[in-house]
Parts: structure tokens; C-alpha cells; sequence
């Protein structure tokens, strides 16, 4: 009886796995890949130069491109943080771009999650990684933080 529980279980667990997607062309993480994509102007390095040069112009255009004045004409303030997790196929173009704010209200948290989504679609074509001499999808993920300042009491 236990064993066939378990066999249940375990198919069903199987069926949600397929149904989720985890099934499909998995993406390598960006930290264990052989060879990490490279960003445009990147190619001329190499090793760790190449992939902290990719880092770095990767999150130079995010924030150079984010609009962070969502914030004010959100009412918002303090700090924002986004999390974006997408794929860096082996086409080099950018897929499956998933974006999560934690704010409170939906409207909110869906007008910064369609920002960040909007940036990362916006990053250029990149050269392909590579795990084991193949040409892979890399998995990236990066967090996007910015600040709303308070607004001044003019009253005082």
C-alpha cells in the first residue's frame, strides 16, 4: 500500500515537473557555464575580464535605461527592489524574461515589473555560452534596486 502511495505521488510530482516546463530546454546557471556570454565590447578579453565585463555592462544598461521616475509618479518611497531572472539564449537573444517586485499594491507592483521586463528585453544580442564545448541558454538573474526620496513637508 505505501509503495503504491509513493508511485502515485512520485508520477504526479513527475506530471507537474512536465507541466511546469523544467522539462524543456534547461538553461545552464551563469555561474557554472565554461564560457559565460559575452556582452558586445567584451570579446576583445578573456576568462574572469570577459565575464566581469559582460556583469558590469549588463547592469550599466539597466541602469542607464530603468526609469526610476516610476517611482514619483507612483507615489513611492524608499526603496524599490525588483528581481529579474531570464535567459541568455544560445541564439544570444534575450528570452523568458521574468520580473517580481514585492510591493504591496498590484498596480504598483505590475507598472515596476513591466519596467524591468521592458530594460531586460532591451539589452542587445549577445555571443552564446558554452558548458562542455556545446553552445547553451544561460540562466541570469539580477537584482534591480532603486531609491524614491521622501517627499519634503513644505508646511514647516
Amino acid at each position: 500500500m505505501k509503495n503504491i502511495k509513493f508511485k502515485t505521488l512520485l508520477s504526479l510530482f513527475a506530471f507537474l515537473i512536465s507541466l511546469s516546463g523544467f522539462s524543456q530546454d534547461l538553461a545552464t546557471p551563469f555561474a557554472v557555464a565554461d564560457k559565460t556570454p559575452v556582452y558586445p565590447g567584451c570579446k576583445s578579453l578573456i576568462g574572469n575580464d570577459q565575464k566581469d565585463c559582460t556583469v558590469e555592462r549588463i547592469t550599466n544598461h539597466v541602469n542607464k535605461n530603468f526609469n526610476t521616475a516610476l517611482g514619483k509618479e507612483l507615489n513611492l518611497t524608499g526603496r524599490q527592489r525588483i528581481v529579474v531572472k531570464f535567459v541568455i539564449g544560445k541564439d544570444g537573444e534575450i528570452r523568458d524574461v521574468e520580473s517580481r517586485s514585492l510591493a504591496k499594491e498590484a498596480d504598483v507592483r505590475a507598472s515596476l515589473q513591466a519596467e524591468a521586463t521592458r530594460v531586460i528585453n532591451s539589452l542587445p544580442k549577445m555571443q552564446a555560452g558554452e558548458f562542455e564545448g556545446e553552445k547553451v541558454a544561460i540562466a541570469y538573474a539580477l537584482p534591480i534596486e532603486f531609491a524614491t526620496p521622501q517627499k519634503e513637508n513644505k508646511n514647516g
